[in-house]
């Protein structure tokens, strides 16, 4: 142990013997025997205080007869081929590595022991974490680790200061493939175009061993046929760039299938990474709501995420700022003009800090409007203009929202939630609107009358709704009943807004319609209903049902599947009756992260040089470590915690044995 170590011990032992001997003295029964007991559980504290501090613990066999472990890589990134025409690199470490004895495979958060017959024939985990097969290898007694990896772990240092803390030798074997590698390693698009306008496609280009300058991408349909294209240039390895195409998209509504991929002869051999699937929602009108802040807050941060889950169709939200509007999603400028145009044809407005100082555009978005939502501002009353709604000055204090909910159309979406612990709105305003009711109610300082907390109407066929209060976000922040509360609030009333413009079945179907290799497809259902059951046909296997259940009640829920496309029809219950439905299309992708070219990196082991393994570079340099190969950690060590029970129990049958409890 270093002296450090031996100081902290030392003082240790030091304060857990005086305690004790303070504690039998003043607190326990001046009976015979009891320094027995003392002594049992001193030692007992002292070994478990050595066991925290880890010391190098030498070994009495020979170091070199101490046993070796070998770390299989199991990611997706190891089922690449190791050069044109050769077997993949998995299979190459497999046929390097010596697993007569068995072999821990790793990749994912929890590691696998295997015997040699019994590897998979392919790798399949989606990630690359060796610290956990670090950790089994060294409590299963090894001294020494042989790593199989290409170098592409996501958690290197982490897994190297494991190996060193535990007292294990690491020797890497990498097996890096030596041809040409590209990739898409992102793609963003807004989901959704109005019929004959012109989609927008951003995609990130990564690449590794590369021969050429650039590279050519395209934007292809269903059909094949090659939508746009452009070339970007080759980044350098651990870098991206990056290219934007824009393509007419026309013809009937519905969801459209396009893909973004790297052509030409690159020579990249691992092409699952070159092709990104991705779909648009074309409709003949905008399908999503339209928000307009007219201040700086927090609430349309909270509010945006909560709206895009009632169309499939993005919310647009835009800052007034400066006498200009800015889009929140990139902050550029955008034109009054094209701002008027959305939210005109948009099926919900929703006007952020409306107060009596609004701008004349914005009264007369407010009076055109056909579904309206307002969050007012300012401390003097105003009218709304079009609508007979008049909100009164607001009313200080902190006001709490109320258990009890009011009958309403919202009412079982936010029955039953938990109120108590919520922080409190502030400036409730008194709104004053024909036909008018509330879906929660709240109290200044949980007394008094109960309050609107937000004040919805309807006449003449139009819809409109006030929220009363400022700082909603509030609960938002709150997870569990807070967050809970905000988005069946918010939901619920924009799905009764939007009634007949575009709201349909709100809150159930897939979360992302195009998911990695890998990774879960996820479904949203209503926060009210009692059940979901899930059917899911295969569109590349002569459409037979691969999935076919029913889910608990809960919010969201996931479902794992191989690569393809698949119709899904999914169908929430409440009280025994369908409360919604939806229909689609999901895709999972072949693409994985852990397929994308990488910097190469350089493998730092704690003992010895890494042998090469037929295919690439290996590379291995030595690294100091706490503990030399020839020892082994004390916590590595079995018979500690053995001897630690066996000391605790001794303490316990000597002090029932001279009568102490």
């Amino acid at each position: 142990m270093t002296l450090t170590k031996w100081l902290l011990l030392a003082l240790g032992g030091a304060a857990i013997i005086a305690y004790l001997v303070w504690w039998y003295r003043t607190r326990e029964e001046p009976v015979a025997g009891r320094a027995w007991a003392l002594a049992m559980r001193g030692a007992a504290l002292i070994l478990a205080w050595l066991i925290l501090l880890n010391p190098s613990f030498p070994r009495v066999w020979d170091p070199n007869a101490a046993t070796t472990a070998t770390l299989l890589d199991a990611s997706l990134s190891m089922s690449r081929p190791s050069a044109d025409g050769g077997p993949a690199l998995w299979q190459v470490a497999r046929d390097s590595a010596h697993l007569a004895e068995g072999a821990w495979l790793f990749g994912g958060p929890v590691p696998r022991y295997v015997i040699g017959d019994s590897l998979p024939a392919t790798a399949t985990a989606p990630e690359t974490r060796l610290t956990p097969a670090i950790r089994a290898a060294a409590l299963s007694g090894a001294s020494r680790a042989v790593v199989y990896t290409d170098g592409a772990i996501s958690d290197l240092q982490e897994s190297l200061r494991e190996a060193r803390r535990l007292g294990l030798a690491l020797e890497f074997v990498t097996l890096a493939p030596d041809y040409p590698s590209f990739g898409i390693s992102d793609l963003r698009t807004s989901g959704w175009v109005q019929s004959g306008d012109s989609a927008e496609v951003t995609v990130d280009i990564v690449a590794s061993r590369a021969g050429v300058d650039s590279v050519r991408v395209e934007v292809v349909d269903d059909l094949d046929r090659v939508r746009a294209s452009g070339w970007v240039p080759v980044p350098e390895s651990g870098r991206f760039s990056s290219l934007s195409l824009s393509f007419p998209v026309m013809g009937a509504p519905g969801d459209r299938h396009f893909a973004a991929r790297i052509a030409g002869p690159t020579g990249d051999l691992e092409l699952g990474d070159d092709w990104r699937a991705f779909y648009i929602r074309v409709t003949e009108q905008p399908m999503g709501p339209v928000l307009i802040s007219l201040r700086p807050d927090w609430e349309p941060s909270f509010l945006i995420s909560n709206l895009d889950r009632v169309t499939d169709a993005p919310t647009a939200a835009y800052l007034w700022l400066a006498n200009g509007l800015v889009a929140l999603d990139n902050y550029r400028p955008v034109s009054l003009p094209t701002v008027r145009r959305s939210a005109r044809d948009a099926p919900l407005l929703v006007l952020h800090g409306f107060g009596s100082d609004a701008p004349d555009w914005a009264r007369t978005l407010a009076q055109e409007a056909d579904r309206l939502l307002v969050f007012p501002a300012g401390d003097r009353p105003f009218d709304i203009p079009g609508w007979n709604v008049r909100v009164q000055a607001p009313n200080s204090g902190e006001w709490y929202a109320s258990e009890a909910v009011p009958q309403s159309p919202l009412a079982l979406e936010l029955a039953g939630l938990s109120v108590d612990a919520l922080p409190p709105l502030l400036r409730v305003r008194p709104i004053l609107g024909q036909a008018a009711w509330s879906p929660l109610t709240v109290r200044r300082s949980r007394r008094g009358e109960e309050t609107p907390a937000v004040v919805v109407g309807q006449r003449r066929g139009r819809r409109w709704a006030v929220a009363s209060a400022e700082g909603y976000w509030r609960w938002a922040f709150r997870p569990g009943a807070g967050r809970q509360l905000y988005r069946s609030l918010w939901t619920g009333l924009a799905g009764w807004l939007m009634e007949g413009r575009g709201g349909g079945d709100f809150g159930l179907g897939p979360r992302e319609k195009v998911v990695a290799l890998g990774e879960p497809l996820r479904w949203v259902a209503p926060p009210s209903v009692d059940s979901v059951t899930l059917e899911m046909r295969s569109d590349t296997a002569g459409g037979g049902v691969v999935l076919q259940e029913a889910i608990a009640p809960a919010d969201s829920f996931e479902a794992f599947l191989p690569p393809g496309r698949y119709e899904y029809s999914v169908r929430a219950f409440r009280s025994g009756r369908a409360a919604a439905a939806a229909t689609g299309t999901v895709e999972v992708e072949r693409f994985s992260p852990e397929l994308l070219p990488s910097a190469p990196a350089t493998l730092v082991g704690q003992g010895g040089q890494a042998g090469a393994a037929g295919v690439g570079s290996s590379e291995a340099t030595a690294s100091p470590a706490d503990s030399p190969a020839g020892e082994r950690r004390l916590a590595t060590l079995g018979w500690p915690y053995l001897l630690l029970i066996m000391l605790f129990c001794a303490e316990w049958i000597i002090r029932r044995r001279i009568g102490l409890r």
